[in-house]
């Protein structure tokens, strides 16, 4: 009983000490492509909107009424490189918030806030 139990014992013993080591396996199937991402984190074959200056006015004016409430200003113009230039303003007229956005709605340059 005892070679049994020691049998046993040092079995576990071994088993147990070889797990991190499947743990800590490289991901393989990453390379291969078996995952439907790609590394920017945009699914293959994506095919992305471009949206008109009024559509990015729609937008922008319903993102503003939900974040500042009613009596916010919504301008949008197209600047050169093709990119829209959101600038929200209060009732009296103040710059609240001015953000560049590509022709993705996706934020172009960093925001201002005033």
């Amino acid at each position: 009983m005892k070679k049994t139990t020691r049998f046993a014992a040092l079995s576990a013993a071994a088993l147990l000490s070889s797990v991190p080591v499947w743990a800590s396996a490289d991901d393989d199937d990453r390379d291969n492509n078996r995952y439907d991402q790609r590394r920017d984190s945009m699914p293959m074959n994506a095919d992305l909107k471009q949206y008109s200056t009024d559509e990015m006015r729609i937008m922008a004016y319903g993102q503003a009424l939900r974040r500042f409430g009613p009596g916010v200003k919504v301008s949008v113009n197209e600047t050169k490189d093709g990119s829209y230039l959101v600038q929200l303003r209060d009732a009296e007229g103040n710059l609240i918030r001015e953000q560049e956005f590509d022709q993705y709605a996706a934020p172009a340059r960093g925001t201002q806030q005033y």
